[in-house]
């Protein structure tokens, strides 16, 4: 086999030369042009020090292009210096002249903050990342200060501060600051060295770190499940593992488990190779543990992992969009495996996967992708954020109708607390009604409801703020007009279109409720009649209980329409009218209960009128026939009284001639006459033998009286009555106007 070579022409290697030349001079001239920065970090302390930034340039070299010379920049630096950047002024010594800038800080935690404000000014995207250690534990022990940031970075802002102050025009902004600079660092008076060019990666350790850490952060029950996998760099022997195992058990969380070897398919990728069981053991260790909360699991980190720098938290946010709402979860903070990760190996490894099985690896950059990306280190800031949809658990339209007309409808949108919790606000914002609507959020069990009420005193008024709330939407009452004593039939049409608030592809089970008013029913068969369609769903649960309809469905409704709710009862009117007729008929059976004595009494004196009236008419009788038996004398069994030519000194009365419409004294009166005798004297003759004042009276015969008149038992003188001869004593009997049982229930 011959091995195929390519040998470059000579032209070819005169073009590459040519090339190399122009770049030279290029870079040559570039650095002529542009300031030269420096970086001294002194460091008292892992918490203190100060970052020293010295940009050094040529006066004569860029004379041209700086107008107004060192005074000019003086002015421009000062006018435009950042937040938390210190400036020192400008030194010159002949034609070189020399600006200084520090940033001091008293902790990490400060030396951040400043970091990140100067890295804002100049317009950058970097988030900072910084590490400072000096320890004489973990298995990496000594000195080690990382960052992701470079001086020039910091300084950013200082070109175009120039530019807009016209001290170097636009076409040279991009070569005020060289592209590299130098950079120590100094711990006391100890300098370290360090590796990292522009950007500072120093370190004076002793390694017996992992060649990787990998870490496995799952979502599982509103918790996390975790797996730390460490990658040793070779089989370790007995004095490595034990060194190992000793730090690991000190720094492992509460509850954790330690296990020799490793599990993670990932982890054995990378492991040194192991053939028998006793090396794969000491190939690396694995540690689990559980958390319940992202603090928790801050917390568990960071024991775990030991340096100061390490920070994990969680936000979580709910944001309303196009009236749907997604709860989004964001964890963040730096993971700084300084103290277990080898300075020569490949770094952390953070995996995170969601509660959806999704996983994503995050960078040393904090980005998360679904595949690995290249590079290793051992700082990682996080800055993971997922984004997941919420469920309403349920909606609810509850409707009620007044007796008087009002009308009322109740929207019940519920959310699992849990996503939702927090942002009670934003849910009200989003889903409340009008000004002249009522709006609230409370809890029930494991959710939140958001209640929102639209209210009307009358069809109108009602209508009018429902399509406030939801456009295009009614509720209309259909019944007859008058008066309906026992009510009439009519009907309710929902026109509730819910998409303007939920969109029109929500699944959440719905439910629609509608109480009828006050002395109306509602009827199963008819309600069924009148849904058919919905009542052959099989989807679809109508149920009516006495007043009330209920309408249940497992997946979303965007609107009620077609819906009619059939109802029985009285209208406002109906029951008005009724009111007033009962209320007429109880006054009056009160009037005869309160005045029922005086009534009583009022009908005795008409009796006692209407007696008088007829022994008045009886005596006239008597004087028509000449004094002898009055005819009610011989009704009673009393023979005639004779021997009296004329009683209280009268003359022996002769008969009456006949007035003019009135029969002729003795004279019967004919049937249906409606005289006072004969409609209120009773009848008592010979031929009778019970009341009957309906029957006309006889004419009176004196003769054919005596002849059938029976003996008279003796009746008692009375004081002061004297017998006169020929007649017994006697006590003439009145007649009874209208007999013993006339039927007066009052007497």
């Amino acid at each position: 086999m011959h091995a195929m070579t390519h040998t470059p022409s000579a032209p070819t290697r005169q073009r590459w030369m040519f090339l190399a030349v122009l770049l030279t001079i290029a870079a040559l001239v570039l650095s002529a042009c542009s300031a030269k920065i420096e970086t001294q970090l002194g460091l008292e302390s892992a918490e203190k020090g100060t970052r020293t930034i010295l940009v050094s340039f040529n006066m004569k070299d860029n004379q041209d292009k700086v107008k107004g010379g060192t005074q000019a920049l003086d002015a421009s630096v000062r006018k435009h210096l950042p937040e938390g950047l210190e400036y020192e002024g400008i030194q010159s010594e002949g034609d070189k002249a020399r600006a200084t800038f520090k940033v001091s800080f008293s902790s990490v935690d400060e030396y951040h903050s400043k970091v990140t404000s100067l890295l804002k000014a100049s317009g950058s995207d970097i988030k900072p990342q910084i590490s400072i250690v000096n320890s004489d534990q973990g298995l990496v022990q000594g000195i080690q200060v990382k960052e992701n940031f470079s001086s020039g970075d910091l300084l950013g802002w200082l070109p175009e501060a120039l530019v807009v102050d016209g001290v170097v025009s636009a076409s040279n902004k991009n070569s005020v600051l060289s592209s590299s600079d130098e950079t120590t660092v100094k711990f006391g008076e100890k300098e370290v060295k360090n590796s990292g060019g522009s950007k500072i990666s120093a370190k004076d350790v002793q390694d017996r770190g992992f060649r990787n850490v990998i870490l496995d952060v799952k979502e599982k029950d509103g918790g996390y499940s975790v797996m730390v996998s460490f990658v040793a760099k070779e089989i370790m022997n007995t004095e490595t593992a034990s060194a190992v195992d000793a730090y690991l058990n000190q720094v492992k969380p509460e509850g954790s488990e330690l296990k020799k070897g490793l599990e993670s398919s990932q982890a054995k990728a990378y492991a040194p190779s192991a053939s028998t069981a006793s090396a794969k053991e000491e190939v690396g260790r694995t540690l689990t543990f559980s958390a319940s909360s992202i603090e928790d699991l801050g917390s568990g980190l960071k024991k775990l992992f030991g340096a100061s720098s390490t920070d994990f938290s969680a936000s979580r946010e709910v944001v309303a969009k196009d009236n749907n709402f997604t709860v989004q979860k964001k964890i963040s903070g730096l993971l700084d495996c300084s103290l277990l990760c080898s300075p020569n190996g490949d770094g952390l490894t953070l995996t995170i996967v969601d509660s959806n099985d999704k996983s994503y690896m995050v960078d040393p950059e904090g980005r998360a992708s679904s595949s690995r990306s290249g590079g290793s280190s051992t700082l990682i800031a996080v800055d993971r954020v997922s984004s997941r949809q919420i469920e309403m658990k349920s909606m609810k339209v509850a409707t009620s109708l007044g007796l008087d007309g009002s009308m009322e409808a109740r929207f019940l949108y519920a959310f699992p607390t849990e996503d939702v919790a927090g942002a009670e606000q934003k849910l009200k914002d989003v889903f409340a009604g009008g000004s002249n609507d009522e709006t609230e959020v409370r809890q029930d069990g494991d959710s939140t409801i958001v209640s929102v009420k639209v209210r009307g005193k009358d069809q109108n008024e009602f209508n009018q703020r429902l399509n406030e709330y939801l456009p295009d939407s009614k509720v209309t009452v259909t019944r007859p007009g008058g008066y309906h004593p026992f009510g009439s039939d009519y009907t309710v049409t929902p026109e509730i279109k819910l998409s303007s608030k939920l969109g029109n592809y929500y699944s959440a089970p719905f439910e629609f409720t509608f109480k009828a008013p006050t002395f109306s029913s509602l009827d199963q068969q008819k309600v069924d009649a009148a849904n058919s369609l919905a009542k052959n769903s099989q989807h679809v649960q109508l149920t009516v209980n006495g007043g009330e309809l209920s309408v249940k469905t497992d997946h979303g409704v965007s609107t009620t329409s077609g819906l009619t709710v059939p109802v029985s009862g009285l209208s406002m009117t109906d029951v008005i009218v009724d009111a007033v007729i009962v209320g007429l008929l109880l006054l009056i059976l009160v009037l005869l209960f309160v005045f029922r004595k005086k009534i009583a009494a009022a009908r005795a004196k008409g009796r006692e009128r209407r007696a008088a009236s007829a022994a008045a008419l009886g005596a006239a009788a008597g004087v028509a026939t000449g004094y002898g038996a009055t005819q009610a004398d011989v009704q009673n069994g009393y023979p005639a009284q004779g021997g009296y030519a004329a009683q209280n000194g009268y003359p022996v009365q002769n008969g009456y001639a006949a007035q003019p419409g009135y029969p002729a004294q003795n004279t019967a009166y004919t049937a249906g006459d409606d005289s006072p005798t004969q409609v209120f004297t009773p009848q008592h003759g010979l031929n009778y033998g019970e009341n009957e004042p309906t029957k006309a009276m006889p004419a009176y015969d004196a003769q054919a009286a005596q002849t059938v008149q029976p003996a008279q038992p003796v009746q008692p003188t009375q004081p002061g009555q004297q017998v006169q001869p020929g007649q017994t004593a006697q006590q003439p009997v009145q007649p009874n106007q209208f007999g013993a049982d006339d039927g007066d229930v009052l007497q």
